[in-house]
């Protein structure tokens, strides 16, 4: 238990502080860990709890960044689907829900590097609203669709520490909502609840050095990075839901 209490502190270091240099990504990069380590019960509750603590964390070290209007339009579409997706986790196949979001991810990331052009949208406030509420219902079954939202921030301008700190202050609903659910199913156990705040002191880590690095970025190169987790996530979901 301590070898892998170690183990999944020391990862989670790993993955959130490339996360706060990619904008998100930390409990996608978490998963297949988890998966070799953890009982796959206990899977998703461990990474709602960790990602709980590092929201609450990123929310106070960026919370002069947040962007309120973007904030106010994401917190009922998280709320409310995080309460849909659990709803979804007992009718929805998630093998085929994460390989379609793995091949979403995928053609975003390619339109960015390769340039195809399409034409400029500037989100509203209701997109954020429509897109969030998908988000935290995708999240709810899969385990992890944060980079989803990526884009979306990209288009409206909303880069680097703002990004950040907007995600991590809506976000935060959307994971006390998911472990809600999970209390309600049974899933929340007691060994769930411990490691999750294990990997959780790990994320804490993860997000003040990369804090650090994301003052050495340029916005061209965040935007690049993001681009370079969405293809990363994007592959790693398709890959995860094609081997189960």
């Amino acid at each position: 238990m301590f070898s892998v209490a170690v183990l999944l502190f020391l990862f989670g270091i790993f993955c959130w502080l490339l996360s706060s240099i990619a904008a998100g990504g930390g409990a996608l990069l978490f998963l297949p860990v988890a998966r070799l380590v953890l009982e796959p019960h206990d899977v998703p509750a461990v990474i709602a709890v960790a990602s709980t603590i590092s929201s609450l964390h990123r929310t106070f070290l960026y919370r002069h960044s947040v962007v309120k209007r973007v904030w106010s339009a994401n917190v009922p579409g998280l709320l409310i689907g995080a309460f849909l997706g659990g709803f979804f986790l007992k009718h929805v196949e998630a093998d085929w829900l994460g390989l379609l979001v793995g091949i979403f991810l995928v053609v975003l990331s390619i339109q960015h590097f390769y340039g195809f052009k399409v034409s400029v949208f500037r989100p509203k406030p209701i997109h954020f609203s429509g897109l969030s509420l998908c988000t935290a219902s995708i999240s709810t079954v899969v385990g992890v669709a944060g980079p989803l939202m990526n884009p979306l921030y990209l288009r409206a301008g909303v880069l680097k520490e703002s990004m950040i700190g907007t995600k991590a202050a809506s976000t935060l609903f959307m994971q006390v909502g998911k472990l809600t659910v999970f209390s309600t199913l049974g899933m929340l156990t007691d060994s769930a609840l411990l490691l999750g705040v294990v990997v959780g002191m790990g994320a804490l880590s993860g997000n003040w050095l990369g804090r650090y690095a994301l003052k050495s970025l340029s916005s061209d190169q965040f935007t690049n990075y993001v681009y370079t987790a969405l293809l990363v996530s994007g592959l790693a979901t398709m890959l995860e839901s094609i081997s189960d």
